[in-house]
């Protein structure tokens, strides 16, 4: 990174008044085998914890059919989500809009909508896993055209009733969704990107941007987007994710001791982008369990919050996503003790950003 992305003006890069605000995610798998409610339960837990310590909002994930039950449902846990939180907003992070039907998701969303009182964000992507089209009878091919279609149909779920829509995938006529979303004209949108493609196509459809990319070029692509829809950059959000541990020890202490749980993290996603023909994540190294090093952000508060200030320096960010636990690290205990660390101690100074 060596500037600020070329496409944004600059006030958008660097945020101007707009205020820092924290998300924490959880993907929810359960690779110990641990029995299903009581591992829910704890991940639930975490998140409530979250929200106490003063993140601004919580996300669950999706995926199907893996064998550790990677995020296995999203509106059930936005449910309880819903009833254990307070202040927080909730929300997907995200919902692999290609294999839902778009017209039932925005019923879905506005039920959770009402049920979390206009709390809800909502995030929808294209996803990376061939395995989940092929099962649920689609072509990965169809990705692209499917995605940009259900974000027409969701919106128009949303806004319109009734509603009509026809295109490759979608022949609706006189369609009514109801209930309304208690947020008007619907819950925040954003779109999940990890390439210029996605990127402009969160900014053509006026979505905030939870991007997993720092090259220039990727900004670009979203100032192209939100410019074709004429919407103003100061009024969208931009985060990126990151795998965090603040901790009192050596950070090569807390590497070793748990480097097979963060390969297993990041592996599966060099592993699905693989065998959709996605770009393979720049680690740099052959898969390994060191060749992930560089993905865990481990270290002091210092050291945190000095590499997450070069990161905003240098992109349009208004927010960042913690990760959360790699899957496996005991999370009542280690977990919970690094994420209060965070908050104590890196919290209150990015949160003045």
């Amino acid at each position: 990174m060596t500037g600020r992305p070329r496409g944004m003006r600059r006030e958008q890069a660097t945020r101007g008044k707009v205020p820092m605000k924290l998300g924490f995610t959880m993907d929810f798998r359960n690779p110990l085998g641990r029995p299903w409610r009581q591992h829910w339960e704890d991940c639930l837990w975490l998140m409530c914890e979250a929200e106490a310590m003063g993140f601004d909002y919580l996300m669950v994930q999706e995926h199907f059919f893996t064998r550790d039950g990677y995020a296995p449902s999203v509106p059930v846990f936005l449910s309880q989500l819903a009833t254990r939180t307070s202040c927080a907003r909730i929300g997907s992070y995200l919902y692999v809009l290609p294999l839902h039907h778009a017209g039932l998701l925005a019923q879905e969303t506005a039920v959770l909508d009402h049920l979390c009182e206009g709390r809800l964000d909502v995030t929808v992507g294209s996803g990376h896993r061939p395995a989940e089209y092929r099962a649920l009878g689609y072509s990965p091919k169809s990705r692209p055209s499917r995605m940009e279609e259900g974000l027409d149909v969701l919106k128009l779920a949303w806004t319109e009733r009734p509603f009509s829509y026809s295109g490759r995938h979608y022949d609706l006529r006189d369609i009514e969704v109801r209930p309304e979303p208690l947020q008007q004209p619907h819950p925040p949108l954003w779109v999940g990107a990890s390439a210029p493609a996605g990127a402009e196509r969160a900014g053509r459809h006026g979505a905030n941007l939870h991007g997993v990319a720092v090259d220039p070029a990727f900004y670009e692509a979203y100032a192209r987007g939100l410019d074709q829809a004429g919407v103003n950059p100061s009024t969208v959000r931009i985060s990126n994710p990151w795998s965090v541990t603040v901790t009192d020890e050596d950070p090569s202490h807390v590497w070793e001791r748990n480097k097979t749980r963060y390969f297993d993290r990041w592996d599966f996603y060099r592993v699905i982008r693989a065998e959709m023909g996605d770009p393979d994540l720049e680690y740099g190294l052959a898969p390994s369990e060191e060749a992930y090093r560089d993905f865990e952000l481990i270290g002091d508060a210092d050291t945190v919050l000095a590499t997450l200030r070069s990161l905003t320096e240098h992109t349009p960010l208004t927010d960042i996503v913690h990760s959360g636990p790699a899957a496996g690290i005991d999370i009542r205990g280690e977990a919970y003790a690094d994420l209060t660390r965070f908050a104590d101690r890196v919290m209150p100074e990015l949160k003045t950003w």
